[in-house]
């Protein structure tokens, strides 16, 4: 067979399942919603934002008092407050402190004037976030009390950098990375198993084309789907996380053989699992544990000991690690290994797929069937 023919196989069989999926709907719900689903879920839990909900009680309504209120509404990042203050109810901030709903509660007492003292109530003294509040706290204190002339030692605290991105815009480009490589892969594997299910190979194996040109077809419409699928990730990142992306035509293109492997591996775990209903939660859990413990939900460095080890062998921790410094703008191209290594993985993913569908026919064509 020419390779002229070849092409218009793979390019039939492309729009087969362009068909198919448009008639099949339920396919296309976990690419498309996950990955907002992921954002919306972290934005929730972390915040999404720079500024830590707090509650701020005044019970003395002092001068003094009163400037110490500007002073930590005052204090920020580069990015935004450190504190948005939303409770000045006492009982309503102490209940909402206890049930984790607030990071911290301050209460100035009466007697502020006098004392100079102020009491802290919080959620969870030993984690990270609450060591950060503490932190900006501090900072807000030592503002005042440089504000008032009473700083012996001037501190000079560098929390502000020119490139630093919010939390949110961090969030929302994973999510957008997320998408590229969960629709890929899962559309691929649902592909692979609706064509065993459905013995639409027995078609193809009568034609002169050889069988992995379906590979190739789905390969071609698992691409598609993963980058309109991303479109709705990276628009609710500009307009409601504060993504600014930088390099996007670059990412797209980078993103290329990423997606090539991504189809292939959703073929191999459909070649092995078989089932939709077991395929499916598999791919789901394995690309959401790879967001929140390799690289998506904060950068490797920052992980655990154990999760930073895990992440120096799982390859799409690199994916959320090369791009996304250059998704916000961080680095303006990668490193020359890397777009080398970016190439031999797509090379890769082209070549297992004649195998993935030998190994297919081995397994599963015999007697007839």
């Amino acid at each position: 067979m020419g390779m002229k023919a070849w092409i218009y196989a793979m390019v039939a069989v492309y729009k087969r399942n362009l068909k198919i999926l448009r008639r099949q709907k339920q396919l296309l719900v976990t690419p498309f919603i996950l990955p907002i689903v992921v954002l919306i879920l972290v934005s929730t839990i972390m915040g999404g934002s720079d500024s830590w909900s707090i509650g701020l009680i005044d019970k003395s309504n002092t001068g003094a008092s009163h400037e110490l209120i500007n002073s930590l509404e005052s204090v920020h990042s580069e990015l935004a407050p450190y504190f948005n203050v939303i409770e000045t109810n006492p009982d309503k901030a102490k209940n909402a402190v206890e049930e984790g709903r607030l990071h911290m509660t301050v209460t100035i007492p009466e007697d502020f004037q006098n004392t100079n003292k102020v009491y802290t109530d919080t959620y969870n003294i030993n984690t990270d976030m609450m060591k950060n509040v503490n932190f900006r706290l501090e900072h807000g204190l030592l503002k005042e009390m440089d504000d008032r002339g009473d700083l012996q030692i001037e501190t000079n605290l560098l929390t502000e950098k020119s490139y630093a991105v919010p939390r949110s815009a961090f969030f929302a480009g994973s999510a957008f990375l997320l998408s590229l490589m969960l629709s890929a892969t899962i559309v691929a594997a649902n592909l692979f198993s609706f064509d065993r299910e459905n013995r639409t190979r027995k078609e193809i194996l009568l034609t002169p084309v050889g069988i992995h040109a379906a590979g190739y077809g789905i390969t071609l419409a698992s691409g598609t789907v993963a980058i309109l699928a991303s479109l709705p990730s990276l628009l609710l990142g500009i307009f409601a996380y504060q993504l600014n992306p930088q390099h996007l035509l670059q990412v797209y293109l980078i993103m290329i053989p990423v997606i090539i492997m991504c189809a292939t591996l959703g073929m191999i775990v459909a070649h092995f699992l078989k089932r939709f209903h077991i395929l499916q939660p598999i791919i789901i859990i394995t690309f959401f544990g790879t967001f929140f413990a390799a690289g998506g939900f904060a950068g490797v460095s920052m992980l655990p000991p154990i999760a930073r080890g895990f992440s120096s062998f799982w390859p799409f921790s690199y994916i959320f690690e090369w791009l996304n410094p250059l998704l916000h703008g961080f680095n303006t191209y990668l490193s020359p290994l890397q777009y080398v290594l970016l190439i031999l993985i797509g090379l890769l993913g082209v070549l297992l797929i004649p195998y993935v569908y030998r190994r297919e026919l081995k397994g599963n064509i015999s007697g007839g069937q």
